[in-house]
């Protein structure tokens, strides 16, 4: 009996397939992995691209009382808010209450540092509400600076009243490791940041369309190498 030498050939319609999906799905994938983010100004908005988010709101914390001079870390559902001088204090109607009717929230007091925030693992969604400056300020201009897993920061800029809560959210596809809140204080004796934080939401997004596009690549490749064999 002659020995039977297997055919590794791909009949020429699935070999045809293949490359022709791969032929789609490189330049795209290539030109896709950068994880640029998405910003958002609506909360709404913000929770239509959510699978899964948490949020806090301060009100589950002890509030600071009237001799406090500050704390750092705040560590609540496994979000960890800090400030270099310890200058963190979770605010309520009993104590000093810049934004009347709000509950309970998070305040960097005269602080020379701004605030940075670590997020659980696999956090590709970040969004808070935010108030910044003096009260006396009309506006306050804040900066956000993502860091991701992979190493790569990103810095956005937005302004909100000094009177109110602004809300300001961010997507990735690619994991966020932390944030920092800056609200444009300046480094000083006695500090001018002042630096609020409320309602903070945090979780996971549907996978971008270039996330699905890198999966599909993947399911090709194992496809075209199973015929193979």
């Amino acid at each position: 009996m002659g020995n039977h030498t297997p055919n590794h050939t791909l009949p020429s319609s699935v070999s045809g397939s293949c490359l022709l999906l791969l032929a789609i799905c490189l330049p795209l994938s290539r030109s896709d992995c950068v994880a640029q983010g998405t910003a958002y100004t609506s909360r709404s908005d913000f929770n239509t691209v959510l699978t899964s988010s948490s949020m806090i709101t301060f009100e589950e914390l002890p509030a600071s009382d009237w001799l406090s001079v500050g704390t750092s870390p705040v560590i609540t559902q496994g979000v960890t808010f800090t400030n270099f001088e310890h200058r963190l204090f979770i605010t309520a109607p009993s104590i000093i209450y810049p934004m009347p009717g709000a509950g309970q929230y998070l305040w960097n007091y005269d602080s020379s540092y701004p605030v940075g925030i670590y997020l659980p693992p696999g956090t590709t969604a970040f969004g808070a509400d935010f108030n910044g400056g003096f009260q006396s300020q009309q506006t306050f201009n804040a900066t956000l600076t993502a860091v991701l897993e992979g190493g790569q920061s990103y810095i956005y800029n937005f302004s909100g009243p000094g009177d109110s809560w602004t809300f300001f959210g961010l997507t990735f596809p690619e994991p966020i490791v932390s944030i920092i809140y800056d609200d444009g204080g300046q480094f000083e004796p006695f500090g001018t940041h002042e630096e609020k934080l409320d309602n903070v939401s945090f979780g996971a997004t549907i996978p971008e369309p270039s996330t699905s596009l890198i999966v599909l690549l993947g399911s090709v490749m194992v496809f075209c190498s199973r015929r193979r064999g």
